[in-house]
Formats: C-alpha cells, structure tokens, sequence
C-alpha cells in the first residue's frame, strides 16, 4: 500500500513534468519533488527513497537519446544534482515526520499527566473538605464551627475550579461560566436555609488559566457569602447577581445584592482582608460601589485568556 501511493503520487507529478516538457521544452525537475515529499512525510524513509528511484528512473527514459543509453551532455549535472537534492529531501522529510509524531507523543502524554494531576488535586482537595467538615461537626463553640465551615467553602471554591479544570481542550484553563454556576449553586444550597434568595449568574464566555480562575472563585465566595448573612436581615427576600463580563482592555467580576447596602464603617476581617490579597495577586482594581439598593462590589484585572 505504501510503495503503492507512492508510485500514484509519482506517477502523476510525472504526467505534470511530461505535459509542461512537450509543451514549452522546460525541463522542470522541481516538479517531482512534492511526491518525494509527500511520500517521506505519510509514510518513512523507505518510500521516500523509493519515490526518488522511481522519479528519477522515469526521467531518464524520459530525457535520454533516442536509441542510445546516454542523456543529453547538457542535462547530466542538471539530472545528477536533482538525484542529489531528491534524496536529502526524502531524509529530512522523514526527519520531520518523525519528529512530528514524536510531539504528538508527548503533547498526548503531557495532557495524560496534567488530567491525572488535576484527578489527584480534586481528590485531595475532597479529602481536606471531608476532614474539616468533621472538625466543624465535633466543636461546640459557634465560633469555631464557623470559622471551620468558613474553611469548607473556601477549599469548596478551589476544588470546584479543578473540577472544571481543562487541559486538553482549552490548554490548561477552566471555563468560567461553568464554574461560577456550580459554585454559586453550591453557595446558594448551603447558605440560603429557607429564606427566599435567589441567586443569578451572568458571565461571558471565557476560559482562564487556574492562577487567575481560583482567585476570581474564591472572591466570588467570599462576597457571596458576605452577602447570605449581612445584606438580607430579619429573613428579607432578594437577589444576589454575580457577573464577569468582558469589556475592551479588561475582565470585570461584579457581585451585587439589593440587600440593605454597603455598610458605612466597613472594616477589614478575615474575609475582607482575603479579598483584598487576591485582587492584588489578581493586580486587579477593587471598588464598593451603592447598587441602589444594595451593594455592588467590582473586580476589573487584565485577563490572560486561555487559547483554545
């Protein structure tokens, strides 16, 4: 099947050389060189070498005196540097494919290891999740089991990036849309007990890499959560919207309530004091803002969008 092709391919840049010879006299060797080509990169050395032979066997019957065994004075060193030229073509070509499938190799393996890695990573992080949630179950100080409950949902927002975590087909990035719905879902069915809020998620569609998606998670949840406890009190109603939209130059996360507003004497805890490290890693700018009513606080960085 192999020398086969290759004879096809020949074969018909043969047709092609013939053709413009009887018609203009050009002797156009070069146009035997995209079977040599094409034979050394589908199939190996052997083929190439053989479509170098077979090329350069039909265009010395081709190209010989009639009658005589000899070519033409003027087309011997013409003839002898295409045989040349032919042959190092057939071995770098297979080179090439050889290196080729070489990077395939090791592309397939590299996307094996990054899922395998990110498989590991979730199942950790489970087990971490799993740990403190016993932890919390055990203590009886309100305090302690918040704070630890406060850790749950944090190694939560991480753990769902992973989840979302692509690395064969967006290149190591996760979608956001994706894991802003699943995180917020979460968030809402364990934070909103049986009060009646909602909670809504607008985002573009955008693929980050992990160092900025994580971020971006864990900033979503902590003002989320901000907002389930101090914006809706005495068991109010209302909405909590999350949105990451793109504008020209930059990605700008925006988590709004219409809740009670932006307290006056907003002071920096544990919570607020997270987000306000993860927008520096993020070099992000974080604004408060009055939603009227409510209260809207933006994250507007430089995204480093994920290539699909």
């Amino acid at each position: 099947m192999r020398y086969g092709t290759t004879a096809l391919l020949v074969g018909l840049c043969f047709v092609l050389f013939a053709a413009l010879h009887e018609r203009n006299g050009i002797i156009g060797f070069y146009l035997m060189l995209p079977a040599i080509f094409a034979a050394s990169v589908m199939f190996d050395r052997g083929s190439g070498i053989f479509a170098v032979v077979l090329s350069c066997l039909l265009l010395y019957l081709a190209l010989r005196h009639t009658g005589s065994i000899a070519l033409p004075a003027e087309l011997v060193l013409p003839f002898v540097i295409f045989g040349v030229m032919a042959l190092g073509l057939a071995v770098v070509s297979e080179a090439f494919r050889t290196a080729w499938e070489h990077a395939t190799i090791a592309e397939r393996q590299k996307d094996l290891l990054l899922s395998e890695l990110g498989h590991r990573t979730q199942n950790n992080l489970a087990m971490v999740i799993s740990v403190l949630s016993l932890q919390a179950r055990s203590k009886t100080s309100p305090e302690t089991r918040a704070a630890l409950a406060n850790a749950v949902a944090r190694v939560q927002a991480i753990a769902s990036a992973h989840q979302h975590f692509q690395p064969v087909r967006q290149n190591g990035s996760v979608e956001m849309r994706l894991y802003l719905e699943e995180l917020c879902r979460h968030l809402g069915d364990s934070l909103r007990d049986v009060r009646p809020i909602a909670i809504k998620v607008e985002s573009d569609a955008v693929h980050l890499p992990t160092e900025q998606a994580v971020p971006i998670g864990l900033i979503t949840n902590e003002l989320v959560t901000n907002a389930f406890k101090h914006a809706f009190p005495d068991d109010r109603s209302g909405t909590v919207r999350v949105i990451l939209k793109k504008t020209t130059t930059s990605l700008v996360l925006a988590i709004e309530d219409n809740g009670v507003g932006c307290p006056t004497d907003r002071q920096e805890h544990i919570g607020s004091r997270l987000i306000r490290l993860l927008a520096e890693q993020l070099e992000a700018k974080l604004t408060y803002e009055d939603a009227g009513p409510g209260c809207r606080v933006r994250v507007e960085f430089i995204p480093r969008y994920a290539v699909a």
